[in-house]
């Protein structure tokens, strides 16, 4: 997989790189092996292919993130969801997400500085390839939304959203992150009210999570933001805040999203 990082020196886990770096691992298990590519080199790559990038969230040093995105690229492949005509190229993105419980306050600043360098990012892949997934974990979410937001030309077909760590008003008219909702053709919220983590997020942000309940106004979403899927997965994956990426029927439900089947606009995953 090839992991493009703006952490300094690739792994840092709170300072900034000048710009993103980009590797190349055959094997996501040894970090220690990996090739470096050029930002042409990417363009070539993704060149005419439907891409996938991933966002981790809070409190992931790179380790943990290789070991995210391993579990990811295995349940896409067992599902059949990596090549044609799904998922030809899986891209892994690192930000400086901090490592401490109490660095919070400073990681969510983090996201959003990220946000510039996905940008870049996003612009590179989207200039060849022929479509651009997001896939994000908790406070990844900000990360991409923070992009979208900020800009009016980096389109993403699908963004998924697993356990997102912003405001649960976020996405609504007139709030932090309703304009990326023009630059997405569809936006995917998946929930779950036992999430363990995000019972920490009302103490820390004064405010409920879009990733624990849902959206605070369902019918506004439904009336308003017409491209906005939510999907409550606390059966599936109850308080487990990583385990939508454990499960088998999320990948079941990712084949239906890539299939572009019908669905509901609020549904649950069980």
């Amino acid at each position: 997989m090839i992991l493009v990082s703006c952490r300094k020196e690739f792994t840092s886990d709170h300072l900034f790189a000048d710009e993103i770096e980009i590797r190349d691992y055959p094997n996501l298990a040894n970090l220690n092996q990996f090739t470096e590519l050029t930002q042409g080199e990417l363009v070539e790559r993704v060149r005419g292919k439907h891409v996938l990038v991933l966002v981790h969230g809070y409190r992931t040093p790179m380790k943990n993130v290789a070991a995210a995105y391993k579990v990811l690229e295995e349940g896409l492949q067992k599902e059949g969801l990596i090549g044609e005509p799904n998922y030809t190229e899986v891209i892994g993105f690192a930000w400086p997400s901090w490592r401490l419980r109490i660095s919070f306050f400073a990681a969510v600043p983090a996201a959003n500085g990220s946000s510039e360098y996905f940008y870049d990012l996003g612009k590179l892949i989207a200039s060849s390839a022929k479509t651009l997934d997001v896939q994000t974990h908790s406070l990844g979410a900000r990360v991409a939304l923070q992009a979208l937001s900020a800009q009016s030309d980096l389109w993403v077909d699908n963004l998924i959203l697993t356990a997102p760590a912003v405001d649960n008003e976020a996405l609504e008219p007139a709030q932090e992150f309703n304009e990326a909702m023009d630059e997405c053709g569809r936006c995917f919220v998946l929930h779950s009210k036992d999430d363990s983590v995000l019972k920490i997020y009302t103490f820390a942000q004064l405010d409920r999570a879009l990733g624990k309940n849902g959206p605070e106004h369902p019918k506004v979403i439904l009336d308003k933001c017409l491209n906005v899927y939510v999907l409550d997965r606390h059966k599936a994956v109850k308080s487990d805040h990583s385990g939508y990426r454990k499960t088998p029927l999320y990948y079941e439900w990712w084949k239906r999203v890539l299939n572009n089947e019908p669905m509901a606009r609020f549904s649950a995953l069980e």
